[in-house]
């Protein structure tokens, strides 16, 4: 659903206005779907799958924490149809993935220490990253959508 949802945010935004910020200091949608890549990337390899993308490269540009330039990062991203295609890509592996991964594995430690204190095993980072994280990034793009003028879908 979450997927499909972003579709439908996504249909009438092309790489011409993919990068503009949706405040000063704000994200873009350019940044929101990279981010979204980056994280399945990381959580595949955190479950034992292998990340399509350079995820220490990628980690810069679009890691939590991360500060988006707006246009300027045209020139340091990879290109609007590639972020869409690791986020696709990696939205479906992640999705294929977390059903097969161990007990071991789910049980574990959250590595992310930052999120470790709310979402203390991989099981409960996992469950946050498929659900309520998509979730809360798409509603920034939802808004995004509706500062720039674009109708509303629902």
């Amino acid at each position: 659903f979450m997927l499909g949802y972003g579709e439908m945010l996504l249909a009438d935004v092309n790489e011409g206005h993919a990068y503009k910020l949706i405040c000063d200091g704000g994200i873009s949608p350019a940044w929101i779907i990279g981010h979204l890549g980056f994280v399945a990337n990381r959580v595949i390899a955190m479950g034992g799958g292998t990340p399509k993308i350079d995820t220490d490269a990628w980690k810069p540009l679009f890691g939590g924490g991360s500060k988006p330039k707006g246009e300027a990062d045209k020139q340091d991203s990879p290109a609007w149809d590639e972020l869409l295609k690791v986020w696709r890509e990696g939205h479906a592996d992640l999705a294929k993935l977390a059903p097969a991964i161990s007990e071991e594995v789910l049980t574990a430690e959250n590595p992310n220490e930052r999120m470790r204190p709310g979402l203390p095993t991989v099981h409960d980072f996992l469950s946050f990253v498929l659900a309520g994280h998509e979730s809360m990034h798409m509603g920034q793009l939802s808004t995004w959508r509706r500062i720039q003028g674009h109708a509303p879908l629902f």
